[in-house]
């Protein structure tokens, strides 16, 4: 995991999330600071040495590094993706300074150089121990379909649930001998054939489908809610209020982000 950190809380607090993570299926974690000016790489590398020392990182492999760059911090951060192959960005959805806009052109960017999946950590979303179930939403779209497959694989891996959430009208009028079920029941029982493991499915009711969905979230005691953001609008329209801008500004937990490289920017 791959955590980038300005000084904010936000910042520090995907930290604690990749700590998490990485406990869950062993892996590493890279705390990594850009800064403007080579005079500030030292205090920033010790302020990161001081914050990681006050935090309990037993049995994990954490490192720090500062990375010089003008005004170029995606461009940064991808070297740095690039080092570790395979990596995940765990990054908060805010930060302060230059990066107070993380959820916007710095996500939005990454996205679209590395495709994700990234791991985004908003102001109200819990420290999961990572035993929660993973919730994916559907909306009957290729985009959001998926984001299955990746929800399936990361569940596999933290040893945990699948849920796939879709969110209905509530005075949604259906054909009598057509179930609200259907699509979500297909795709669970694809999805189940795919990996041999139990997937639950919930159609949900509700004008907000962010609320409808993070409650949901909530009741289950979700680790992580699984969406698609598109190459078009990708998450730079997370700025404007989105569905997925929703989900990550007032969900329970962490959002897990993909943007499939065959949707076109």
């Amino acid at each position: 995991m791959i955590v980038p950190v300005d000084g904010s809380h936000d910042s520090w607090k995907a930290f604690d999330v990749a700590l998490a993570l990485a406990r869950a299926v062993d892996g590493q974690v890279e705390v990594v600071e850009i800064v403007s000016d080579q005079s500030d790489a030292s205090l920033a590398l010790k302020t990161m040495h001081e914050r990681v020392a006050e935090t309990d990182t037993t049995g994990i492999d954490v490192t720090t590094s500062v990375e010089v760059t003008g005004n170029d911090v995606v461009s940064a951060l991808v070297a740095v993706f690039d080092r570790h192959e395979g990596s995940t960005f765990v990054m908060g959805s805010h930060g302060r300074g230059r990066s107070a806009a993380l959820i916007g052109s710095v996500t939005d960017e990454l996205l679209r150089t590395t495709y994700g999946p990234m791991v985004v950590v908003g102001p109200d979303a819990a420290v999961p121990d990572f035993t929660g179930p993973v919730v994916v939403t559907v909306d009957g779209s290729a985009l959001s379909e998926s984001a299955v497959s990746l929800a399936a694989a990361w569940s596999i891996e933290l040893g945990s649930a699948v849920w796939i959430v879709q969110v209905l009208e509530p005075n949604l009028r259906l054909p009598p001998d057509v179930s609200e079920a259907v699509y979500t029941s297909r795709l669970a029982h694809r999805l189940t054939a795919l990996t041999n493991r139990p997937v639950q499915t919930e159609v949900l009711h509700g004008r907000d489908p962010v609320d409808a969905v993070n409650t949901f979230a909530a009741s289950v005691g979700a680790s992580l809610i699984v969406a698609g953001t598109h190459g078009r609008t990708g998450a730079a329209r997370l700025t404007m209020g989105s569905t997925v801008a929703g989900f990550v500004k007032h969900g329970p937990c962490p959002v897990l982000l993909i943007r499939p490289p065959h949707f076109p920017s």
